[in-house]
């Protein structure tokens, strides 16, 4: 070896001129190094603009984006490309990629010489390297701009490794029109990923970037065989493919037409689109492709059914119970249905959610012990400052259970309640569980919030409901993979919701879908149905331990239809989906320790007194409500001799036997009395006793409470006068009416009676034969 390098030595120095040829080009070497890491690469040669891939929780793709280069571009690295493609490259464009600095001058030699021979243009000489030169800047192909793309590579080689040298060109070569990459290229034209690329397929493909217009296979079939023809004798030249590889790829076909990208659940990608801000070329969402293409089917076979009736639209949030991830998204039923507005996302628009609010309504006196599916509650005409609800079938049946005003979606029974809670902590439920649209404070929404009096999105609807589907905890929902799991927060306690279930669970219901077909091994779903006002909406939201489903079927453009019933247009679209979702012998909700079975009177739901016949089982949280006794069977002691009612003052030395009595709430009973109902008889209170009972007093219903009457002077006052209303208790036969003193009226309570109001400050006082009263101040101006 130490002779070797003596011998260079002495070589060097007999050699004067080629030493100094010698260090001249370590020089430039050097320079051209230092040069390469002092000056930057070309703007764009670091970033690439790529296509937006949206694809679901298992990586299937579910809709691609076009770059902001207006080009189809999916990333690809280049251990997950086809070996055939990388060899079938490398053959046609750059044999030798692996062994030159980014230039080859043998290759550029041969070119000049072919194409001199040829008087045209036959064949280039530019390495790979040189090619991923050109793609960082449009310029001319000059001698100068030549110069620059070599300089380039050379810089190329020097920073970049083969392998991601290779890399970038797969992914910035053109494929025809606007597909840049392999990756791209391999799905709009096979259907495929690029690892999955056979031999003919990865020919076609290396052949293009040359002259991708011209052997275009969508544009030139022909010539597009030929040159992949071409490709396949050099790969067999070489031993890349075997001969058999060969001649099943020579009897391919060539794609006559770009395939298109697939498209499942638009609205939601485009939602996550939006979102992204070109941060990652691959979202892995929460959307199951099967679970999705299922909807989107169940979706168009429903509205293709509607579509005769003037309904265009269809929404469905699928949402997963445990992740709270979004499964599935249909936000119209026709994404390119232009004239329906099929690209409006519905799942985001706010629309009016009618009566599927009022569950949570129940939910709150439940859970704090106010009410239970028993409590009994008024559906009489009601008068809040000038708002007075009516039922959807503008009927009243005095009262009813909770349970019934919640199976039955009585809306007067809901408005009661919700003034007797008060709106402040049921706007307080909504916020925290995921309603983002109640913006304003309860003086703003007022009692008809409860009706749908505020608008709300299918997404956010189907999120609050899903709080319901975990027993009370309410989670956001997610739309990524990687969107962090939270533990929840609890809104309702684990015995009201599951009482509220129990409700929401009955079959026989009246808002049942009449016409759905599928009764028969019917999956058990808690679900409410709501209708909202001027048959804007129909809706149906349901749940199961595992799955919460929001159904919203009408026209974008808030035309209403009869047709669009909650029941009818949303119900059987529910049932189908969750026919299709649960498997059988899924696990219903355990009845916690917390709620037992407790027996209530038939007649009144409160706990069963003395004088109680009737009595069924009904759900109650043991703990929170403990309920009071019937006060609706009253034990009366009755006097022998006169028929007359005794009380302990006038009892005394009497004979005397008892008789139960049902006695209904004041106002219920006149609203019995006033529609012709029997009332049980009280016995008349002995005469001769000189007391006066407060309990049962008038309850005046007109004028409300806190009441100003602006008088119009252009209007007779007797066209403005004012009813006289209140409700007496049931052993009442004479009232009597007075307005400053002034006695207005005096007979049967259930006359209808009025005041020609006058200007001032008046005191209107209602008594009744038992000398119980009651006063309410009016102000007329």
């Amino acid at each position: 070896m130490n002779i070797f390098f003596c011998n260079v030595y002495v070589w060097f120095q007999n050699h004067k001129r080629f030493r100094l040829w010698f260090f001249v080009m370590i020089g430039l070497m050097v320079g051209l190094w230092l040069t390469a890491l002092v000056f930057p690469l070309p703007e764009g040669a670091e970033e690439l603009p790529m296509s937006l891939r949206v694809v679901d929780r298992h990586g299937q793709t579910l809709r691609v984006y076009i770059s902001t280069e207006e080009t189809y571009r999916l990333p690809v690295e280049l251990y997950d490309v086809s070996p055939h493609l990388v060899d079938a490259t490398l053959l046609f464009e750059d044999r030798w990629f692996y062994y030159h600095p980014g230039i080859n001058p043998v290759a550029i030699m041969r070119a000049a010489w072919m194409n001199w021979h040829a008087g045209e243009v036959v064949s280039g000489g530019s390495t790979i390297t040189q090619q991923l030169a050109r793609m960082f800047s449009d310029r001319p192909r000059t001698l100068s701009s030549k110069l620059v793309e070599a300089a380039l590579a050379l810089q190329l080689e020097i920073r970049w490794s083969k392998t991601r040298i290779l890399e970038e060109y797969l992914n910035r070569a053109p494929y025809g029109g606007n597909i840049s990459g392999c990756e791209a290229a391999s799905w709009m034209y096979f259907g495929k990923s690029a690892r999955e690329l056979g031999p003919g397929e990865a020919a076609l493909l290396a052949a293009l970037p040359q002259s991708p217009t011209i052997y275009r296979p969508d544009l030139a079939p022909e010539k597009a065989r030929e040159r992949r023809n071409e490709v396949l004798g050099r790969m067999l030249a070489q031993g890349s493919i075997t001969e058999e590889q060969f001649e099943r790829a020579i009897r391919e076909d060539v794609p006559t037409e770009r395939l298109m990208f697939p498209l499942h659940a638009p609205h939601f990608c485009d939602d996550i689109a939006r979102r992204s801000l070109g941060r990652d070329p691959c979202v892995v969402t929460t959307i199951n492709l099967e679970t999705q293409v299922l909807a989107e089917r169940l979706v168009d076979q429903h509205i293709q059914v509607l579509r005769g009736n003037g309904v265009h639209n269809a929404v469905v949030i699928v949402l997963e119970n445990d992740s709270a991830a979004v499964r599935a998204l249909v936000g119209s039923a026709g994404y390119f249905n232009t004239e329906d507005g099929g690209q409006v996302n519905g799942a985001r628009a706010l629309r009016s959610p009618g009566s599927t609010l009022k569950p949570f309504i129940y939910a709150i006196a439940i859970d704090e012990g106010t009410a239970t599916p028993a409590t009994m509650i008024e559906d009489i005409p009601v008068n809040y400052a000038g708002y007075s609800p009516k039922n959807y079938d503008e009927r009243f049946h005095g009262q009813v259970t909770l349970r019934d005003a919640l199976t039955h979606s009585m809306n007067v029974p809901a408005v009661n309640m919700t003034q007797q809670l008060g709106l402040t902590r049921f706007l307080e439920l909504l916020e925290r569980g995921g309603i983002t649209t109640v913006e304003e404070g309860a003086d703003y929404y007022g009692l008809s919030l409860i009706l749908g009096g505020v608008g709300v999105t299918p997404l956010e609807l189907t999120t609050l409901y899903s709080c319901l589907a975990r027993e009370g905890i309410a989670k956001p929902y997610r739309m990524r993979e990687n969107d962090p799991l939270v533990p929840g927060e609890r809104l309702l306690s684990e015995g009201a919701v599951y009482i509220l279930t129990d409700m929401l669970t009955e079959v026989q219901r009246p808002d049942f879908p009449q016409h759905w077909e599928a009764t028969t091994g019917l999956p058990k779903v808690a679900w409410k149905t709501g209708t909202s006002y001027g048959h804007r909406d129909a809706w149906a939201v349901g749940y199961s331990p595992r799955w919460t489903v929001g159904v919203w079927v009408g026209n974008f453009s808030g035309e209403g239809r009869p047709e669009l019933v909650g029941a009818d247009a949303a119900g059987p679209l529910l049932f189908d989906l969750f026919a299709a979702l649960e498997a059988d012998g899924e696990a219903w909700y355990t009845r916690p320790a917390s709620v037992e079975r407790r027996s209530v009177c038939s007649l009144s739901g409160m706990n069963p007194g003395p004088g109680c016949e009737h009595t069924y089982m009904e759900l109650a949280l043991r703990d929170v409500n403990q309920g009071r006794e019937c006060s609706y069977h009253q034990v009366f002691v009755v006097d022998n001799a006169t028929g007359y009612r005794l009380c302990p003052e006038c009892m005394v030395g009497r004979d005397w036997h008892e008789e139960t009595v049902v006695v209904y709430p004041p106002r219920v009973a006149n609203w019995m009395r006033a529609h012709g109902n029997p009332l049980p008889s009280i016995p008349a209170h002995f005469p001769q006793c000189p007391r006066i009972f407060e309990a049962g007093a008038p309850v005046i219903h007109s004028p409300a409470e806190e009441v100003r009457i602006v008088l119009r002077r252009s209007v007779p006052l007797e066209d403005q006068k004012i009813s006289l209303d209140a409700a007496v208790a049931m052993d009442v036969e004479t009232i009597y009416w007075f307005v400053d003193e002034r006695l207005i009226y005096q007979g049967p309570p259930d006359a209808q009676v009025f005041y020609v109001p006058e200007a001032g400050r008046h005191t209107v006082v209602i008594l009744d034969d038992q000398g119980r009263r009651a006063e309410r101040e009016l102000v007329v101006e």
